[in-house]
């Protein structure tokens, strides 16, 4: 029985050891890549949708670095930044010098059946250097607050492990050796002529194979794991979505990147365009509105909304032609709640692109959702379309639960790992 305990907690030690290592290992990984991030301008990107499929599938995990665009090459596979709309990442399928280090890049998911609807002017861009099919799906999962506070704590009972006071380990084995020096002769691994001969007086080997454990631990995985949660991978996103509503004689496009918009942050306005066009067998007048419901509107604090026409759609957040006006002052959305706002006119042979765009104030502490509305009316036909907001939930304090959560783990664990070596010395005495 003696011998089958043994080898039970023999191969429990091995298989600690073993996950240990790997976690270990991870660790270092996560603290190398952490500076070489930063020092060679390396980031992670996640493709959310299907646009450069097959080549890269929905869910993929991508590593790009940033370069200068005059080393970009036809049939290189980039990242460019187009604001205030979202970055898209496609594959440049024409480059055409823009004056200086800019470069006009022509772009085209694998995906697609053309080419994106106009040049890129950049000066650098993210060069997809490598991709791993489905990785970005785990990273994301791991990224939610509940996750990290799960990684954390479990990184506490790692350490706690790790510290835990094992039969052989000191202290009490330095108290009984110290005794024995006091009151008898020298113990075999004092003498240097047991198994432990070599080591340092009150430090035996089991005391040693401890001591690196633990410097194991805290040197590799918590670093590791705190790289891990810190680092904030990029969403490369194809074109935003594009929705159809069809009335009797109006047509309205709404183009949105609805993840943006569900998942909003102060420091990035989120836009939401919208085309309206008219096929009616007679002339007329077509009106324009825009409104606003919910939580996040009815505090002047909240939402933030402006709003600007163009003849024909916008790109890259920009009017072709500088035709462009602003029809509604950034400001608060509760202007939009008591009733619908005029924004444009158009007759029935015209066309006209709403760009709506959201944001909210640089120190808002604002939650919750909004909806907004615009509605296009006349030639005896009315069609809308919504554009629904929501804040990130705690936002600002996302990394607040799990660092909270991996501390009071690794409180409780190192306060119980106190108490029973206390225990342990009280039983050992005479």
């Amino acid at each position: 029985m003696m011998r089958r305990a043994r080898r039970g907690r023999g191969v429990i030690a091995r298989v600690g050891d073993l996950a240990l290592t790997l976690l270990a290992v991870g660790g270092t990984v996560c603290v190398v890549l952490v500076p070489l991030a930063f020092f060679f301008d390396i980031s992670l990107i996640l493709f959310k949708t299907g646009s450069m499929s097959p080549t890269i599938p929905a869910g993929s995990l991508a590593v790009v670095r940033e370069i200068p665009a005059s080393e970009v090459e036809v049939g290189d596979v980039v990242t460019v930044d187009r604001t205030p709309l979202p970055p898209i990442t496609h594959r440049v399928v024409q480059i055409a010098d823009g004056g200086g280090p800019t470069r006009l890049l022509t772009l085209r998911g694998d995906a697609n059946d053309s080419n994106d609807s106009a040049p890129y002017a950049v000066t650098r861009v993210r060069l997809v250097t490598w991709s791993v099919p489905g990785l970005g799906y785990t990273v994301r999962a791991v990224s939610n607050p509940y996750a990290t506070s799960a990684i954390t704590v479990g990184t506490a009972v790692i350490v706690t492990w790790a510290f835990w006071p094992r039969a052989t380990e000191p202290p009490t084995r330095r108290r009984t050796t110290w005794r024995r020096r006091r009151t008898g002769p020298p113990m075999p691994d004092e003498a240097g002529t047991g198994p432990e001969a070599g080591a340092p007086p009150g430090r035996t080997a089991a005391h040693v194979e401890s001591t690196a454990r633990r410097l194991f631990v805290m040197v590799a995985v918590l670093p590791g794991v705190a790289a891990a949660v810190l680092a904030t991978p990029g969403q490369a996103r194809a074109e935003p979505t594009e929705d159809v509503i069809r009335g009797r004689y109006l047509t309205l496009i709404s183009i949105r990147d609805e993840a943006r918009m569900t998942s909003m942050t102060p420091k990035e306005p989120v836009p939401w365009q919208v085309g309206v066009t008219a096929h009616a067998p007679h002339p007329g007048t077509v009106t324009i509105t825009l409104s606003a419901l919910g939580p996040l509107v009815v505090s002047p604090n909240g939402l933030q909304v402006m709003a600007a026409v163009c003849a024909i759609r916008w790109v890259n957040g920009a009017c072709p032609g500088g035709r462009g006006e602003q029809v509604l002052a950034e400001g608060p959305a509760t202007r939009l709640a008591e009733r619908p706002v005029p924004i444009s006119t158009m007759r029935s042979d015209e066309q006209r692109w709403v760009l709506v765009t959201a944001s909210l104030l640089p120190n808002s502490t604002a939650a919750g959702s909004a909806d907004l509305i615009l509605t296009a009316t006349g030639l005896g036909d009315k069609a809308a379309t919504g554009g629904k907001v929501d804040t990130l939930p705690r936002t600002g304090t996302d990394l607040r639960t799990p660092m909270l959560a991996g501390a009071g783990a690794l409180l409780v664990g190192l306060l119980l790992v106190r108490t029973t070596r206390r225990n342990r010395i009280r039983q050992e005495q005479p």
